[in-house]
């Protein structure tokens, strides 16, 4: 996935993109990659990017899980959604802040090399 980072294959199309990210495992695990996907997703100049983690715990069948856990899956799965659903998909996404200073960064590091002839 690091071939497409900004400071390797910009794609200018990304910045305009929004990314859904959902993990479940049986036990730990589903942040830690949720948070690595993201970390590549943002460097790849995606600005929003919404992330769920669930952790199934008991067993991967979804008839097997508990009561509680059915319920905090789904509420957490609805949650996100109705805040991607709230967005309006006619307009891109804005990049924040920090995508902008990731890409000027990388854009000012490459200027730099590429004028002093060490690539």
């Amino acid at each position: 996935m690091a071939y497409r980072w900004i400071p390797h294959r910009l794609a200018t199309q990304m910045f305009g993109k929004r990314a859904v990210i959902i993990t479940q495992c049986l036990g730990a695990g589903a942040k830690s990659t949720a948070k690595d996907i993201k970390h590549s997703l943002s460097w790849w100049g995606i600005s929003k990017i919404g992330v769920y983690s669930g952790a199934l715990m008991n067993d991967i069948t979804w008839d097997k899980l508990s009561e509680y856990r059915r319920k905090k899956l789904t509420k957490g799965i609805i949650n996100l959604a109705v805040r991607f659903a709230k967005i309006n998909y006619e307009k891109p996404t804005y990049t924040t802040s920090i995508t902008k200073i990731k890409f000027k960064f990388c854009r000012f590091i490459q200027r730099k090399v590429r004028k002093n002839g060490v690539a």
